[in-house]
C-alpha cells in the first residue's frame, strides 16, 4: 500500500518488474508509471540485492530468466524477513494457475497479456483479493 514520505505526502505504491524482456520491463514501466513507482531487473540475483534494502508492494515475477531463475528468487525471497512483498507470477505456461496455488503466490498472468490485466492484477494482489 501507499505510506506518508517525510513531506506528508502519499508515496505511489513500488513495483518491482523481474524479467529477463527488455522490451516487456519498458512496456510495464511506461504503463504503471502513472500509479507505481516501477523498477526492473533482468533476473532473480539482481532482485535478492535489491530488496535487501527497497521493499516493494508487488513483485511481478516472470519464472524463467538466466542467472536465477524465479522459482529461485521465490524460494530464497520467502526466507528473508523483509520478503513480505505481493507476488504476482508472469508465465506463458499454460499450467500458471495450479503453479501459483502450489507456491502461495497472490496472483498469475499468464502471458502473452495484455496491460489492463496486469493493472487488475495489482491492484488486487494490493488489496488482497488476488489470484486471476
Amino acid at each position: 500500500m501507499s505510506e506518508p514520505s517525510r513531506t506528508g505526502r502519499t508515496e505511489r505504491p513500488r513495483v518491482l518488474v523481474i524479467d529477463d524482456d527488455d522490451e516487456l520491463c519498458n512496456v510495464l514501466r511506461e504503463a504503471l508509471a502513472d500509479e507505481y513507482a516501477v523498477a526492473t531487473v533482468p533476473h532473480g540475483a539482481a532482485a535478492l540485492a535489491l530488496t535487501q534494502h527497497h521493499h516493494p508492494a508487488v513483485i511481478l515475477l516472470d519464472l524463467r530468466m538466466p542467472i536465477m531463475d524465479g522459482w529461485s528468487f521465490l524460494e530464497q525471497y520467502r526466507r528473508h524477513p523483509n520478503g513480505v512483498s505481493k507476488i504476482v507470477l508472469l508465465s506463458g505456461h499454460p499450467d500458471l494457475a495450479a503453479q501459483a496455488e502450489r507456491v502461495g503466490a497472490d496472483g498469475y498472468v499468464q502471458k502473452p497479456f495484455d496491460l489492463e490485466r496486469i493493472r487488475e492484477t495489482i491492484a488486487r494482489a494490493l488489496d488482497g483479493t488476488a489470484r486471476s
